[in-house]
């Protein structure tokens, strides 16, 4: 009588954890982000690399500059074909004398790879040259090659 009300009243641990996981569960089901099924299933809708080409857009994948964020417009990012015809203008308005070292530079894609060299690649270039400096130094000491 009141021994076997108590008995039922125990959850089990398996129940126990369903209960503490409850809001959790709830929270994620409800305000996660969804993904469509082909995000997940299908390479080509994976994130992309920069300065790769939507198959579909032919629009070239820039780094957004996160402190300029709020001016960036995925409508202007340059496509194949403008970027052809940049290079095309380019190469038609050389009397300027415009001196550039890369293809690149010739386009709107100029201010992207500024970007990204300064902020990515500069920074990853200088760390690894730190490293390789530090673990040149540290093998030097135990040897004792000054």
């Amino acid at each position: 009588s009141d021994k076997s009300m108590k008995k039922s009243k125990k959850l089990s641990n398996l129940d126990q954890l369903k209960i503490e996981l409850w809001p959790i569960i709830t929270v994620f089901t409800y305000t996660y982000p969804r993904l469509d099924i082909n995000v997940s299933k299908m390479r080509n809708h994976l994130l992309k690399s920069p300065f790769c080409v939507h198959p579909k857009t032919g629009r070239v994948c820039v780094p957004i500059n996160i402190d300029a964020l709020e001016d960036f417009d995925p409508e202007k990012v340059p496509t194949l074909n403008i970027l052809n015809n940049e290079l095309d203008q380019f190469d038609k308005d050389r009397s300027k004398e415009t001196s550039v070292d890369f293809e690149w530079q010739k386009t709107s894609l100029k201010e992207s790879f500024e970007y990204f060299q300064n902020k990515y690649l500069t920074p990853v270039l200088k760390d690894l040259k730190r490293k390789e400096r530090e673990e040149f130094e540290k093998s030097a000491a135990v040897v004792g090659d000054f």
